[in-house]
């Protein structure tokens, strides 16, 4: 472990950009100590004792990561076809004021391979544009109890072995709690528009819960830019307010509070079947996770100018009256 110079101007303008970075990054989870005796929470009482990062500690910590980083090497290396799980790079470890409160931060940045322009031989150092890092911020109450820690990856999903094995931390938020939170505040958020812009509500609401229903990591960020941030409405009226719909549930994670990154829970989705009443007589009913749904129910007029909802069939065409369109 090296302590930085003050006078390292450029790496000080360095931890500046990636302390910002990491302030603004809307990727990351909320965890908690799993017990107050761990080597990171004996470690965290030091520093703010200390106001600063104590030797023993910080050193600790650095060693457990090269251990935990070995270890698990050893044991998923072989899944990669380089022979290696961990990238290399730097930890870095840091505390700081801000808002009046003491933070404590602790950075792995990975190594990038670049050619020196002077002698353009190969070197490896951090990267300036692109920085692929893992980070654990943690906020101190004023008594000098952790009062926040989050965890933040480049990665999708943050590294297991970097929060649990590493940090010893346990997830604050089940996912199960997350894909619910989730999905119940943007639908929700959607429900203003169901009489003023009906096709776009079926539309918006189940391009939703489709993406809830699905297997594997959500990012909450990418998913509002994905399904809404981009989306034309069909209803000019919708034009005007679907920004502010828009910003109202990109404000969910702190509003509805849940992760803004979590492994997805299908069977935690509440909704279901929609079932639309077509007439008096008749009803239809759709699952509510039916991917493309426009290419596959849609509305339009005959000739004779009646509307109508066509719904594309297969197997159950034969079950009733055929009538040409014209």
């Amino acid at each position: 472990m090296a302590t930085i110079s003050s006078d390292n101007s450029d790496l000080g303008a360095y931890l500046d950009e990636l302390l910002h970075e990491i302030s603004i990054k809307p990727q990351h989870r909320g965890y908690q100590l799993s017990s107050s005796t761990t080597e990171f929470a004996t470690s965290l009482d030091k520093f703010y004792q200390t106001q600063g990062l104590a030797k023993t500690g910080a050193e600790a910590l650095a060693a457990r990561l090269l251990r935990i980083e070995i270890q698990t090497d050893a044991k998923y290396g072989h899944l990669n076809p380089t022979g290696t799980h961990i990238r290399k790079g730097s930890f870095l470890q840091y505390m700081y004021q801000e808002n009046s409160q003491c933070h404590y931060l602790g950075v792995k940045v990975d190594h990038h391979a670049f050619l020196d322009e002077k002698d353009l031989r190969k070197r490896i150092g951090l990267g300036q544009t692109q920085k692929l890092f893992k980070a654990c911020r943690v906020v101190f109450d004023v008594n000098g109890a952790p009062q926040e820690t989050l965890v933040f990856d480049t990665n999708v999903r943050p590294s297991v072995y970097w929060w649990r094995e590493f940090w010893e931390l346990k997830e604050l938020r089940s996912d199960q709690h997350n894909t619910e939170a989730a999905i119940r505040g943007v639908i929700k958020c959607l429900n203003p528009i169901k009489k003023l812009a009906p096709t776009d509500y079926t539309h918006l609401r189940n391009a939703a819960i489709t993406a809830f229903k699905q297997t594997g990591s959500l990012d909450f960020p990418a998913f509002v830019n994905s399904v809404f941030t981009n989306y034309q409405p069909v209803e000019p009226l919708l034009v005007q307010s679907l920004p502010k719909i828009v910003q109202k549930i990109k404000e969910l994670p702190t509003v509805n509070k849940f992760d803004a990154q979590f492994t997805l829970a299908p069977s935690a989705v509440p909704f279901r079947r929609m079932n639309v009443a077509v007439s008096e007589e008749i009803s239809l009913s759709y699952n509510e996770d039916v991917a493309n749904i426009d290419e596959k129910i849609w509305s339009s007029k005959t000739r004779d100018g009646r509307d109508v909802i066509v719904i594309r069939a297969t197997e159950a065409a034969d079950r009733f009256k055929f009538r040409d369109w014209s």
